[in-house]
Protein backbone atom coordinates (compact mmCIF):
# COMPACT_ATOMS: atom_id res chain seq x y z
CA UNK A 1 0.00 0.00 0.00
CA UNK A 2 1.43 3.19 -0.88
CA UNK A 3 1.41 6.06 1.89
CA UNK A 4 0.95 10.08 1.32
CA UNK A 5 3.84 11.62 1.42
CA UNK A 6 2.65 14.64 2.55
CA UNK A 7 3.10 12.55 5.72
CA UNK A 8 6.33 11.39 5.75
CA UNK A 9 9.11 13.18 4.93
CA UNK A 10 11.54 12.06 2.28
CA UNK A 11 14.63 12.77 0.82
CA UNK A 12 16.37 12.21 -2.79
CA UNK A 13 19.88 12.80 -3.85
CA UNK A 14 21.35 11.48 -7.00
CA UNK A 15 22.62 8.41 -6.73
CA UNK A 16 22.04 8.36 -2.87
CA UNK A 17 19.30 9.33 -0.19
CA UNK A 18 20.61 11.66 2.28
CA UNK A 19 19.10 13.30 5.54
CA UNK A 20 21.98 14.98 6.64
CA UNK A 21 23.48 17.85 4.67
CA UNK A 22 26.72 18.07 3.00
CA UNK A 23 28.60 20.38 0.48
CA UNK A 24 26.98 20.43 -2.84
CA UNK A 25 23.46 19.31 -1.42
CA UNK A 26 20.39 21.45 -2.69
CA UNK A 27 16.49 21.46 -2.05
CA UNK A 28 14.05 21.86 -3.89
CA UNK A 29 10.32 22.37 -3.45
CA UNK A 30 7.65 20.10 -5.61
CA UNK A 31 3.95 20.69 -5.33
CA UNK A 32 1.54 18.80 -7.12
CA UNK A 33 -0.71 21.11 -8.76
CA UNK A 34 -2.36 18.21 -10.86
CA UNK A 35 -5.63 16.27 -9.72
CA UNK A 36 -3.76 12.54 -10.18
CA UNK A 37 -1.16 11.85 -7.23
CA UNK A 38 2.05 11.67 -7.72
CA UNK A 39 3.22 7.73 -7.47
CA UNK A 40 6.54 8.48 -8.78
CA UNK A 41 9.36 11.11 -8.76
CA UNK A 42 13.02 10.52 -10.44
CA UNK A 43 16.34 13.03 -11.09
CA UNK A 44 18.58 12.98 -13.93
CA UNK A 45 21.62 15.57 -14.53
CA UNK A 46 20.00 18.22 -17.45
CA UNK A 47 19.75 16.12 -20.56
CA UNK A 48 20.94 12.83 -19.65
CA UNK A 49 17.85 10.51 -19.41
CA UNK A 50 19.72 8.70 -16.71
CA UNK A 51 17.11 8.34 -14.00
CA UNK A 52 18.09 7.94 -10.58
CA UNK A 53 15.73 5.39 -8.08
CA UNK A 54 11.98 6.25 -7.73
CA UNK A 55 12.51 8.92 -4.80
CA UNK A 56 9.10 8.46 -3.56
CA UNK A 57 9.17 4.57 -3.49
CA UNK A 58 5.76 3.38 -1.74
CA UNK A 59 4.65 6.98 -0.90
CA UNK A 60 2.83 9.39 -3.21
CA UNK A 61 2.01 13.09 -3.00
CA UNK A 62 -1.35 13.67 -3.10
CA UNK A 63 -2.81 17.25 -5.44
CA UNK A 64 -1.89 19.83 -3.70
CA UNK A 65 0.26 18.99 -1.15
CA UNK A 66 4.29 19.74 -1.47
CA UNK A 67 7.53 18.16 -0.25
CA UNK A 68 11.12 18.85 -0.07
CA UNK A 69 13.53 16.87 -1.69
CA UNK A 70 17.12 16.74 -1.44
CA UNK A 71 18.95 16.56 -4.48
CA UNK A 72 22.82 15.79 -4.03
CA UNK A 73 24.94 17.97 -7.17
CA UNK A 74 27.86 15.68 -6.98
CA UNK A 75 28.98 17.03 -10.27
CA UNK A 76 28.94 20.24 -9.61
CA UNK A 77 25.91 20.80 -12.28
CA UNK A 78 23.12 23.32 -10.82
CA UNK A 79 20.68 22.08 -13.42
CA UNK A 80 18.75 18.90 -13.14
CA UNK A 81 15.69 17.14 -15.14
CA UNK A 82 12.71 16.08 -12.62
CA UNK A 83 10.51 13.42 -13.66
CA UNK A 84 7.24 12.70 -12.66
CA UNK A 85 4.63 9.96 -12.89
CA UNK A 86 1.15 9.90 -12.09
CA UNK A 87 -1.78 7.88 -10.71
CA UNK A 88 -2.93 7.90 -14.11
CA UNK A 89 0.62 6.80 -15.68
CA UNK A 90 0.70 10.01 -17.46
CA UNK A 91 4.97 11.18 -16.96
CA UNK A 92 5.80 14.59 -17.08
CA UNK A 93 9.35 15.64 -17.25
CA UNK A 94 10.67 19.21 -16.45
CA UNK A 95 13.94 20.16 -17.92
CA UNK A 96 16.78 22.09 -16.74
CA UNK A 97 15.43 22.72 -13.28
CA UNK A 98 17.61 25.12 -11.07
CA UNK A 99 18.66 23.31 -8.02
CA UNK A 100 21.51 25.95 -7.23
CA UNK A 101 18.95 28.77 -6.89
CA UNK A 102 18.31 29.84 -3.22
CA UNK A 103 17.29 27.72 -0.61
CA UNK A 104 13.68 26.08 -1.20
CA UNK A 105 13.03 27.07 -4.56
CA UNK A 106 10.04 25.93 -6.03
CA UNK A 107 8.95 23.71 -8.67
CA UNK A 108 5.43 23.27 -9.64
CA UNK A 109 4.60 19.68 -11.42
CA UNK A 110 1.22 20.82 -13.94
Amino acid sequence: MRHPAALFPIALALGAISLAPRAGERHIVLTNNTSQPIIEIYVADDGTDNWQEDGLGSEFLLPGNSLSVDIDDQNANCRVDIKTVLDNGLSLVHRGVNACRAEGSVVSIR
